[in-house]
């Protein structure tokens, strides 16, 4: 009963109404630093900033694990997964879910991005991406230098498709 607890309170998150104002880091901004959890127990940790020099970050706030429109996004971004490495972008999909939950979301989707479980809404907050229960449906793009290349704070699904078509250009400049 309580896994099911946890994972609908995400759903209601998505019931809410339109975004307020926008108040999330802008475009050219230096993103906000986090842990990023690697595997779970045993998995070595790293930060947001330690992607700097090596990779592109997709960040891909997400309001909950195995709801429908959220199946759908890492479903076609586990097809497409290759197109995003040869742009050098490691995703990271952040919700409020349990890490487990999260594992076992990434493996019914068969997504091969990295999740980052965010159960205090800490990370979503510094990006101005989180609900009472649930983050916001955000997407922040990050160069290699750790700044912030494009957004899309509009809390609305972006088809795969279409999201690589908005940032393929620039990162190609």
């Amino acid at each position: 009963m309580a896994l099911i607890a946890a994972l609908a309170i995400p759903v209601f998150g998505q019931l809410r109404g339109p975004a307020g104002p926008d108040n999330s880091p802008k475009v050219g901004d230096m993103a906000p630093d986090f842990a990023v959890s690697r595997g779970g127990r045993g998995g070595p940790a790293s930060n947001l900033k330690d992607f700097q020099g090596k990779k592109n970050v997709l960040l891909m706030f997400f309001p909950g694990a195995f709801t429908p429109g959220c199946t759908t996004e890492f479903t076609e971004a586990g097809a497409q997964y290759d197109k995003f490495t040869a742009l050098n972008i490691e995703i990271l999909g952040i919700s409020a879910d349990l890490a487990g939950a999260q594992a076992a979301f990434k493996t019914s989707v068969g997504a091969k991005n990295t999740f980052v479980s965010d159960r205090d809404l800490s990370i979503a907050t510094k990006y101005d991406a989180n609900n009472p229960e649930s983050a916001k449906r955000y997407y922040f793009l990050i160069d290699q230098t750790g700044k912030i290349l494009w957004k899309s704070t509009n809390n609305s699904l972006i088809p795969t498709e279409k999201l690589l078509t908005d940032i393929t250009p620039l990162l190609k400049k």
